[in-house]
């Protein structure tokens, strides 16, 4: 099992970490973190970020934005 560590942030930062047997597991549980954070997105606009570290070092970041056009 590896430690990965999950860094959320959109104005403030939160972070978490788990064991989990390998970074496809990391990737997926990145996807399950993203459904859970999208309804928190405001139909004014916003941005953040979640990075996904494997002991330490970056492995996967997925960025949302939500912008209004009009």
């Amino acid at each position: 099992m590896v430690r990965y560590s999950f860094k959320i942030t959109d104005g403030g930062d939160f972070s978490d970490s788990e064991e989990l047997p390998d970074d496809e597991a990391a990737w997926h549980q990145a996807l399950r973190t993203v459904r859970d954070i999208e309804s928190t997105l405001s139909s004014n606009g916003g941005d953040w970020s979640l990075v996904v570290h494997r002991e330490g070092d970056p492995l996967y970041r997925i960025d949302v934005r939500a912008q209004k056009l009009s």
